[in-house]
């Protein structure tokens, strides 16, 4: 044990380099940690900590000379940890709360530094001691940060935040913060979103598993040095990544660790993960490709439904989703009309079927508003044509005011806050009424939930439950459960549970689709389906939001579960006949002025560009005649994606070429179900490119290129082809796909090869690069 000293701690036991010497990135000059500092580094990554107490004073890429922390501002910190109290005004202890702070050299395969704080005062727990072990991965530009908290006694901790990250600087122009909430986002100016409408900072959190499909954050200058903060945790246990931004412009990240029973005296805690620290070169895709390198070998990537060959059969035919609401025939009709106009099976996405209204009566679904045999006629209908139909049914929702609420004591079994109240949200804007989340883990709502689920699919031969909220994980309090109180992976695994009870109870032999809302990758082995929204991002979100969508998770697990769904709609959004009639607009369903033409496209272009199964929202059969263009180039994407399935379903999502194409200007709406229904700003502009690309790689070693515009002009498009960026050796054929087959185009070669396309208006192709023919 070494205390107060410096030291040098390298991948390769080399002398270290001066500290603050090479090249640095432009952004704004670094100052240059103390002399005596304790480093910890390799060929692409450089740790620098203070020996006297811990602190983390630098953290730089080698190969970009990024520095992404101000050595002054981070000395100054906090710490790289902080243990939270659950006693309600308690202080927390934090690295400077410790009398006594040592460390040392931790050897073999992957070196690294452990820091210890001991000695912290405490009456409750004397012996508390905090140790960090730090390593590095070879030549990597990652770095494993482990906690374990010792001797903690009665002393109560409710959570704990390791690493934590503190004076992170800005890195200039360019830079970007990519978040996989759900599908994904990007954050274009970081800066200001960081800052905060008042320029006082602010603080960004999202949960996992949940509202994060990945555990993995990046914060990058494009074409520069970025900073990759991640999880190894393949159990689901909850955590919380945050970012924020200081009055001073400084910014700190750290990642949450809940911990179970908090209040149950330990003598140990140890998180059965560890968090990790990684430096990269290039932008989220980068990021996203050094996760999948690891998501995938995963067991929820393994077992995913898909891979071992559960999803039905009738979703991957799927050429396309019908999402409407209400009675049979605003639905049944609608889909047959458009499975008859694309020539491929349209699935039908079914809301407002259920008795009550929606948002305000769940989970009392039954029986349909229609009546039994009126709904059971419709879905037979729809069978009759080959097609198949799934339903909404909220996966965790019980809405207060009904009387089930009261009757079946349902309060029991809801999800509590830690002070003991049922934990209640409200959506419904028109009727306001609270609604209790219910315990996925609790055999009562698991058996309320599959016997609806039961009657539904063998009592009205539905094919499949959209289950609502199901990709969203809490944190309960109530010990009276079966489950740990506070933090744990039991949410995951009481979600497991009711799918598989689900599908026990269905008829043998018979094939039953559940999807959920939102993607995350802990549900990938229960979920056949995934509805991922934020291709319609700019219907529901404010414009100014400071975010856009990435296809962040399709770029990891894209071959490993299926995903659909978007707001794109031709007509305004309808409103429940159940709901008051005083908010009920004189023209439901009315067609959206031709001006949010491109708006349309736009979302179409993602999901065809991006792999997803295309939806069409709130049809009807009247728009193949009201708006040709529109439903002319939605079934024209469906066409195209039909023939490229290895790629576009089954494919693995590449970086796309960078396109060579002019921006223009695109009117957005503003309006779905809730948003901008009771006031706010309903029409914006904002400009895009005029296509949308994707690169996509087949499991055969095939490449393709998706192009969509979004323009109703012809447009023309270009990029550069490099066959070596997407492991294309020795030549092969090109082949362009559009809705009426294939087509040759050439050879190509080892050599890049510029390609340009005139897209006819609303023009869209795929354009398929082998190494030999195609069989």
């Amino acid at each position: 044990m070494r205390r107060f000293a410096p030291l040098l701690v390298a991948a390769t036991l080399t002398s270290a380099p001066t500290p603050g010497a090479g090249p640095r990135a432009a952004s704004a000059p670094v100052q240059a940690p103390p002399r005596d500092t304790l480093w910890l580094e390799n060929a692409s990554i450089r740790l620098g900590f203070d020996p006297s107490n811990g602190s983390l004073l630098e953290l730089t890429d080698r190969a970009t000379a990024q520095s992404f922390l101000e050595a002054r501002a981070a000395r100054t910190g906090a710490g790289i940890w902080q243990l939270d109290r659950l006693t309600p005004g308690g202080s927390a202890l934090v690295p400077s709360s410790a009398r006594t702070f040592s460390w040392h050299r931790l050897a073999g395969e992957r070196p690294g530094l452990a820091l210890v704080w001991r000695d912290f005062g405490l009456t409750e727990a004397p012996a508390l001691r905090v140790t960090a072990a730090v390593r590095l991965y070879r030549d990597s530009s990652l770095s494993e940060w482990r906690i374990v908290v010792d001797s903690l006694g009665p002393m109560a901790i409710e959570q704990v935040r390791f690493p934590r990250l503190t004076g992170m600087r800005q890195l200039g122009a360019r830079e970007e913060l990519a978040v996989p909430r759900w599908m994904g986002a990007l954050a274009r100016d970081p800066a200001m979103l960081l800052a905060g409408p008042d320029g006082k900072g602010r603080r960004i959190e999202w949960s996992y598993p949940g509202t994060l499909s990945l555990q993995v954050i990046a914060l990058y200058r494009r074409g520069g040095g970025g900073l990759y903060a991640a999880a190894d945790d393949t159990l689901a246990y909850r955590k919380t990544f945050a970012v924020w931004g200081d009055s001073n412009g400084s910014r700190g990240y750290e990642l949450v660790h809940p911990l179970e029973n908090p209040a149950s005296p330990r003598a140990q805690w140890i998180p059965a993960y560890a968090a990790l620290l990684g430096t990269f070169q290039g932008d989220w895709i980068t990021a996203a490709e050094r996760y999948r390198a690891w998501g995938t070998r995963q067991v929820w990537a393994r077992e995913s439904r898909l891979r071992r060959g559960l999803v039905p059969e009738w979703l991957l035919r799927t050429g396309m989703w019908l999402w409407n609401r209400g009675r049979s025939p605003g639905v049944v009709p609608p889909a047959l009309a458009l499975q008859a106009a694309l020539g491929l099976p349209v699935s039908v996405y079914w809301h407002w079927w259920h008795h009550g209204p929606y948002d305000t009566s769940f989970p009392d679904y039954l029986p349909p508003r229609e009546g039994v045999d009126s709904f059971r006629a419709g879905v037979a209908a729809v069978h009759a044509a080959g097609s198949h139909a799934m339903v909404y049914m909220n996966q965790r929702l019980w809405c207060t005011g009904t009387p089930s609420w009261t009757s079946e004591g349902a309060a029991r079994w809801a999800v509590k806050e830690r002070d003991g109240r049922v934990r209640e949200e409200v959506y419904n804007v028109f009727d306001p009424q609270p609604c209790a989340t219910m315990d996925v883990t609790t055999p009562f709502w698991r058996a309320k939930y599959a016997g609806i689920a039961e009657t539904v699919l063998d009592g009205y031969g539905v094919d499949g439950i959209y289950m609502d909220q199901a990709v969203q994980s809490l944190v309960c309090w109530d010990p009276t459960h079966g489950h740990p109180v506070g933090g744990g992976n039991y949410w995951i695994g009481g979600f497991r549970t009711l799918a598989a009870q689900i599908r026990a109870a269905a008829e043998p032999g018979r094939p039953v689709l559940l999807a959920g809302e939102g993607a995350g990758e802990p549900w990938l082995p229960e979920l056949d389906l995934m509805l991922t929204l934020q291709v319609s991002q700019e219907r529901y979100t404010d414009p100014g939001s400071g975010w856009e969508p990435i296809p962040f998770f399709q770029a990891v697990y894209h071959a490993y579960g299926v995903t659909y769904g978007s707001y794109s709609s031709l007509v305004m959004p309808p409103y429940d006949e159940l709901w008051p009639p005083q908010f009920a607009p004189q023209e439901p369903l009315k067609l959206l002025d031709t001006r949010f033409r491109r708006q349309f496209y736009l979302e179409q272009a993602r999901s065809f560009a991006w792999g997803l199964q295309p939806t069409i929202a709130n049809f009807g059969a009247s728009q193949l005649v009201d708006r040709p263009e529109e439903t002319a180039y939605m079934m024209r994407l469906a066409r195209i994606r039909a023939r490229a399935l290895d790629y576009l379903l089954y494919g693995t999502l590449l970086r796309p070429p960078e396109l060579t194409v002019p921006l223009v200007d695109v009117d957005l709406s503003r309006v779905s179900i809730y948003a901008a229904q009771r006031g706010g700003s309903t029409v914006s502009v904002a400009r895009f490119p005029a296509a949308v690309a994707g690169a996509w790689r087949a499991q055969d070693g095939g490449v393709a290129v998706a192009v969509a515009s979004i323009v109703d002009q012809p447009t023309s498009v270009s990029f550069d082809f490099d066959p070596r960026t997407y492991g294309l050796r020795g030549g092969g054929q090109m082949e362009r796909i559009d809705e009426t087959g294939r087509r040759p185009l050439g050879t190509f070669s080892d050599r890049v090869a510029p390609i340009t396309l005139e897209l006819p208006a609303g023009g869209a192709y795929v354009l398929e690069f082998r190494r030999g023919r195609r069989r």
